[in-house]
C-alpha cells in the first residue's frame, strides 16, 4: 500500500552474502531493485532510514547511503532533505502473466519399434551380466566364429522348438545385432547370382520387407511376385543389371 512504512530488512526481505556474493552495496541494491520491480515494495512507500537499515544489515550507513543513491540516479526511489526515502511512483515493472501451462507429457506412444526404455530391468540385467563375466570362459572375450555365442544360439533354439514348434539347431542359428544387420545379411546372401529363390525368408520380428536403406546400399532391387499374405510383400531379390 502507498505510503506505508519498511523500518527494518526484515520489512524489505534483505538478505546479503558476505562470503563471495559481491560487493555488499551491490548486494542491496539488487534486493531492493527486485522487490521494485515485483511489486512487492509498493510504490510511494517509505524506506528505512539508512541509519536504521545499516544497523539492522550490521554493515556500515556508507553501504545504504549507496546503495539508495544509486536506486535514486535509476529512478526507483526518489529522496527529500529531512525526509523518507520512498519507492518513485511507476517504479514497478509490470508483473509479468504467468506462463501458460504446459502441455502435458506424453505418456503412451503408438511409434514404430520404440519401446518403453523406463520398464528396461535395471537390477536383474546387471546381475546377469556379472554373472556371464564370472563364468564365461576365457575364449569368449577374443573373435568368435560370427554366429554368435554357442550358449545363446543354444537357448534359442531350445525356445524356438518349445515355444514355435521349429526343428532349429544351434548351429544354424545366426545372432544378429539387430533388424538392420540380419536384414543386410539376408540381402547379401539372397541377392548373390546363384540365387534365385522367390520365397521370403522367415523372421521373428514382423517389419517391412524388403526394407529399402539396405536394398539401396546393396545390388539388390526388388521385383514384383504373387502373393496374398498381407504379412508377406511380394518380392524377389534379384542382381541388378
Amino acid at each position: 500500500m502507498a505510503g506505508e512504512k519498511t523500518n527494518s530488512a526484515a520489512d524489505l526481505l534483505v538478505e546479503l552474502d558476505r562470503t563471495g556474493g559481491g560487493p555488499l552495496h551491490r548486494q542491496l541494491e539488487a534486493s531492493i531493485r527486485a522487490g521494485i520491480r515485483s511489486g512487492r515494495l509498493a510504490p510511494g512507500s517509505a524506506l528505512p532510514p539508512s541509519r536504521a537499515l545499516a544497523a539492522s544489515l550490521g554493515v556500515s550507513r556508507g553501504v545504504v547511503v549507496t546503495a539508495y543513491e544509486q536506486l535514486t540516479a535509476e529512478g526507483y526511489l526518489t529522496s527529500r532533505s529531512g525526509g523518507y526515502t520512498t519507492i518513485a511512483t511507476g517504479a514497478a515493472g509490470q508483473v509479468p502473466a504467468p506462463a501458460p501451462p504446459a502441455a502435458p507429457a506424453v505418456t503412451v506412444t503408438f511409434g514404430y519399434g520404440r519401446t518403453d526404455v523406463s520398464q528396461f530391468p535395471r537390477a536383474a540385467w546387471l546381475r546377469s551380466v556379472r554373472r556371464v563375466l564370472t563364468t564365461a570362459p576365457t575364449d569368449r572375450f577374443g573373435y568368435t566364429s560370427g554366429q554368435g555365442a554357442p550358449e545363446l544360439r543354444a537357448a534359442l533354439a531350445g525356445y524356438l522348438n518349445r515355444v514355435r514348434g521349429t526343428d532349429a539347431h544351434p548351429d544354424t542359428i545366426v545372432i544378429c545385432a539387430g533388424y538392420a544387420q540380419a536384414a543386410n545379411l539376408l540381402i547379401q546372401v539372397l541377392g548373390e547370382p546363384a540365387s534365385r529363390s522367390r520365397t521370403r525368408p522367415r523372421t521373428t520380428t514382423p517389419a517391412p520387407w524388403p526394407p529399402r536403406p539396405a536394398c539401396r546400399s546393396s545390388a539388390c532391387r526388388s521385383a514384383p511376385t504373387a502373393s496374398t499374405s498381407p504379412h508377406c510383400p511380394p518380392w524377389t531379390p534379384t542382381r541388378s543389371c
